[in-house]
């Protein structure tokens, strides 16, 4: 009887525990190990094991939005996805090569090898480059942070890997910059101080120049590069080029008569005082240029100290930029947040904010009057029961929360994650 008592409530308990979603195990690691690969994937990767070398390792590209190693695309357009992976031999003269599986009934075999052609993988992308509705693979190799990359084009004939191309480049970007339905690929090449050239090739019957131009070679280096709408109806490449300890600017290049232009004079570039990225922030389709300004008030204040404010502007289809920016952020990247300013304050307002940047205050420009506020506290000094303070960000030590006035619920929405930014980012690449 005592058995048949306990069972319905032994019963209940399993039910609740599995509903819930919690685990009968107390071991914290268990809530971290990686996932098994699919079985496939698994079985692949031990052939891949078994294939390379002793001493060889798989490597990842270090600029890709891909969290793998392995690569399974269709390069051939039949239906069915090759595997793609390279792996570095640190010992052996050719430090990286790369490896195209297919799949043959269960099992997968080896078809093709390549020879990586410097010490490191830069980039891996995968593109119809050669229009003719197959994949090919751009690798770009490099043999160090101060030496130039080099661009590796390979294209899948019938079971082999054949190198279609090669050029030296320091960034690159497939686009349709030209906008004759055919991607192109836009080189970046710079020598500090000599010389900066930007060259867009695309493959007819083979890979040709299809324009070119040069750049301002007396920058620090060009760190982002942004291809897109610059208008409703034009292509562009937004350039952003570090020129200081903590100033940039940048140049649009764009096709105009099937030449490939600069929109703005080199002595006329515009000038930002920060580092801020070029992009489609507010995801309406078309690129914008980032500017970050003083808000008044602080004009003089110390470049650290400055609470910057970034402004978003168009391209004013000439040799400018748009006389009013698109809209204008406060980004804290420190702790993991972006507010978006109200287009309605225009410039009507004056930042405060302690030394540490902990405690800051949106005021109106000849008043008092707290627009939003908001601090920066300690994980363990957070009471979530405190509905006057609200999480707008977070670390892993530290919570910023929005102080919840009358005033400031009405932005309350305008706070955004970060994280979340760059998430859209990378999926736009």
């Amino acid at each position: 009887m005592l058995v048949k008592s306990w069972f319905p409530l032994l019963l209940f308990i399993l039910i609740s525990v599995i509903v819930s979603g919690c685990s009968l195990s107390n071991d914290p690691q268990s809530y971290m190990r990686v996932p098994k690969l699919p079985d496939e994937k698994e079985s692949l990767k031990q052939l891949i094991q078994q294939a390379m070398p002793s001493g060889a390792s798989v490597i990842h590209p270090k600029n890709s939005t891909d969290s793998g190693s392995i690569y399974l695309k269709d390069l051939n357009n039949d239906g069915t996805p090759e595997a793609i992976v390279f792996y570095q031999t640190p010992d052996k003269e050719v430090r990286i090569k790369g490896m195209l599986w297919q799949k043959s009934g269960d099992s997968w075999v080896l078809l093709s090898e390549i020879e990586g052609e410097g010490y490191e993988l830069e980039t891996l992308l995968f593109e119809d480059v050669t229009n003719d509705g197959s994949t090919d693979i751009l690798a770009g190799y490099s043999g160090g942070p101060k030496i130039n990359k080099g661009l590796v084009i390979y294209h899948l004939d019938g079971q082999k890997l054949n190198k279609l191309f090669q050029a030296p480049y320091t960034e690159l970007v497939v686009d349709d910059l030209n906008q004759d339905q055919i991607k192109d690929i836009t080189l970046l090449t710079l020598d500090r101080n000599v010389s900066a050239k930007i060259s867009t090739i695309q493959y007819k019957t083979e890979f040709q120049t299809i324009g070119t131009t040069t750049l301002d070679p007396y920058v620090n280096a060009y760190y982002n590069l942004a291809a897109g709408y610059v208008t409703e109806s034009k292509r562009g490449l937004l350039l952003d080029a570090s020129v200081g300890a903590h100033s940039s600017n940048t140049q649009l290049i764009y096709f105009d008569g099937g030449k490939l232009v600069k929109a703005f004079p080199d002595d006329k570039l515009p000038f930002n005082p920060g580092s801020t990225k070029s992009g489609d922030f507010n995801g309406d389709g078309i690129l914008e240029i980032g500017i970050s300004v003083a808000p008044k008030g602080s004009e003089e204040e110390a470049y650290a100290y400055t609470p910057w404010i970034t402004q978003y502007y168009r391209w004013d289809g000439k040799q400018g930029l748009a006389s009013q920016p698109i809209y204008k952020r406060y980004y804290d990247y420190t702790n993991g947040f972006y507010f978006d300013i109200p287009s309605e304050w225009n410039d009507s307002f004056r930042v405060i904010r302690d030394i540490e940047g902990n405690a800051i205050h949106f005021l109106a420009l000849d008043q008092d009057e707290t627009l939003v506020e908001w601090r920066t506290i300690p994980i363990e000094s957070r009471d979530a029961a405190d509905t006057e303070w609200k999480e707008i960000g977070r670390t892993d030590k530290t919570i910023t929360v929005l102080h919840m006035t009358e005033m400031s619920r009405e932005y309350a929405n305008q706070f955004h994650s970060i994280m979340e930014l760059e998430q859209k980012e990378d999926s736009h690449e």
